[in-house]
């Protein structure tokens, strides 16, 4: 087990504190957060109910074995309950994955622009991390030659995730096999980060989870994101190599030891409903989607593919513009009051941002994406 260095801030943090309070924020990447009554109206949810079936004594270690039923029952097909254990979100299962399997001087490749904390944690194991950038003229396609030199003998790790964060990139199937073989060929674990999975703008094109698929595989999914569930703090890791797990458990004894009894009940509730949550969801983003669409003439200095999947997009800056992407979401802060995340957040250098595609709150102040 690698020795770990918390002393590093994350650009996000950083960033925001050298901001002024009370902005609009157009960063977030889960959809509109459901209220308890469009819960209940949308699958029954009978919150009621919860203080009576609750346990006040501590939660199993890897969850319970009804909740890690459920989650492989709504997201996997040969994944067992045996072989999924539950955190306290998905920066915790990050932590525990990369403190367990990676060790100093291990290489690690990830795709950028990417969610920092994905590289972060892997340095702070010890690792050294390799980036290959996605093509943002080619609609943020994976760089196959580029990742194929990277990706050797001596790479320990490789980290996916799609449905992407920042870009809203999906890939096929049939590149996920490629990616697959990849790994198979260098006899590399897979860390697929999957969780805006479900949020797939077109409902068939959602991949299988890729611990389904290769023994060397880590799936890591969250309440937060694709169900748009931030407030139940409920993570978890797909991974059946035994011991791998076994390691994994060890590291969260170190930290949060086990998950909270009311999270647990509140997620098995929903779990079995997913589809009918991601459809919901499905259709605010595909509306946003198309009124940033709309909104994109009269905003000439941005570029913005499409996104496919999940509740953001990367918003870059035309050629002609001047500005860095830090130094635009700084002015968009001071003049107009929103809050986005630049490229500097997502450990890329192309000129941009974040914007969130989430809810119709967020979409009203998509005209003002404009400094002076």
């Amino acid at each position: 087990m690698a020795k770990t260095d918390l002393n590093t801030e994350p650009a996000m943090a950083a960033f925001l504190r050298s901001l002024p309070a009370g902005l609009i924020s157009l960063h977030s990447s889960h959809p509109a957060p459901l209220t308890a009554a469009q819960l209940t109206e949308l699958i029954d949810f009978k919150p009621a109910q919860l203080p009576h079936i609750l346990s006040q004594d501590y939660a199993p270690m890897a969850g319970s074995e009804e909740l890690r039923q459920a989650i492989a029952d709504a997201h996997y097909t040969s994944t067992q309950a045996d072989h999924i254990l539950t955190t306290c979100g998905a920066q915790e299962a990050l932590f525990v994955t990369m403190q367990a399997l990676l060790n100093k001087g291990d290489q690690v490749v990830c795709l950028t622009p990417v969610f920092e904390p994905l590289t972060l944690q892997a340095k702070m194991a010890g690792a050294q991390v390799s980036t290959v950038s996605l093509l943002p003229d080619q609609q943020w396609a994976i760089d196959w030659p580029a990742l194929k030199k990277v990706v050797n003998k001596k790479t320990r790790l490789l980290i996916i995730n799609f449905p992407h964060n920042p870009t809203g990139k999906h890939i096929t199937e049939q590149e996920l096999n490629r990616l697959l073989e990849l790994c198979r060929q260098h006899d590399c674990w897979l860390l697929s980060d999957e969780v805006f999975r479900g949020l797939e703008h077109q409902s068939g094109r959602r991949l299988p989870a890729a611990v389904d698929l290769y023994d060397k595989a880590i799936s890591i999914a969250v309440m937060s994101k694709a169900y748009g569930m931030p407030a139940i703090r409920l993570g978890w890791i797909a991974c059946r190599h035994p011991h791998l797990r076994q390691r994994m458990l060890t590291v969260k004894r170190h930290i949060s030891i086990c998950g909270s009894r009311l999270d647990e009940n509140v997620a098995i509730q929903i779990l079995p409903h997913s589809e009918t949550i991601f459809n919901h969801h499905r259709g605010q983003l595909n509306h946003n989607r198309s009124f940033l669409a709309d909104c994109l003439p009269q905003l000439p200095h941005l570029r913005c593919h499409p996104p496919e999947a999940g509740a953001t997009c990367f918003a870059r800056l035309n050629t002609q513009q001047t500005l860095t992407g830090q130094v635009f979401a700084e002015q968009l802060a001071q003049q107009q009051g929103l809050l986005v995340y630049p490229d500097t957040c997502f450990v890329t250098d192309i000129p941009g941002f974040r914007l969130s595609i989430a809810d119709a709150a967020i979409a009203e102040h998509y005209p003002l994406l404009k400094t002076d």
